[in-house]
């Protein structure tokens, strides 16, 4: 076989292999995530709005809080607590440290562990029915060495990181929720 055929021979190959690729990104669609009945006649709310409708009472813990005004925002989209809520969300939030290793990893640096834990349930307002009651456990990481404040410090970033996680997860749930009450009635 000659350099010329060999060339020819890949050139084709190629091509064949970018036409393929072609078809078959062409049968990927992109969905929305959370679809809306449009087949009813009634005037169907778009997720955003039903989120911006979910009220949480207020919290006393410091990872709690920080829960909560993460969901107050992506439940807005940073525009603040709804004035006549449709909902009402009630948070409770547990965190647990411990070690993640049982031996030091490194010259006294032991790696540590936060498990958060949050329950709530998402209430009509109105009636104060409850409509979905749901349980998230988050796990994050960090490291502890000899320093006091950089212990401190890497503990409450792990707080702060199982917070927004919990709050992205939360999020997605109520969307879910409120998507389904909604098509069903």
């Amino acid at each position: 076989m000659s350099l010329f055929e060999f060339r020819r021979i890949r050139k084709t190959a190629l091509a064949a292999a970018l036409a393929g690729a072609a078809l078959t990104l062409q049968a990927c669609q992109v969905q929305p995530l959370y679809y809306q009945n449009t087949s009813t006649l009634a005037p169907q709310s778009s997720t955003r709005e039903m989120l911006a409708s979910v009220a949480i009472n207020p919290v006393g813990d410091r990872v709690a809080l920080e829960l909560r005004n993460e969901l107050i925002f992506m439940f807005s989209g940073g525009a603040g607590e709804p004035v006549n809520p449709e909902y009402t969300m009630q948070l409770q939030v547990k965190t647990q440290a411990s070690r993640a290793l049982r031996d030091g990893l490194l010259n006294g640096i032991v790696s540590r562990r936060i498990l958060a834990t949050a329950v709530y349930t998402i209430s009509l307002t109105a009636t104060g029915e409850e409509i979905y009651k749901g349980t998230r456990k988050v796990t994050t990481f960090y490291d502890q060495n000899t320093q006091e404040f950089a212990n401190n410090r890497a503990k409450r970033d792990a707080e702060n990181r199982a917070a927004q996680e919990l709050a992205e997860i939360i999020r997605a749930d109520t969307a879910s929720v409120l998507n389904r009450r909604h098509a069903g009635s």
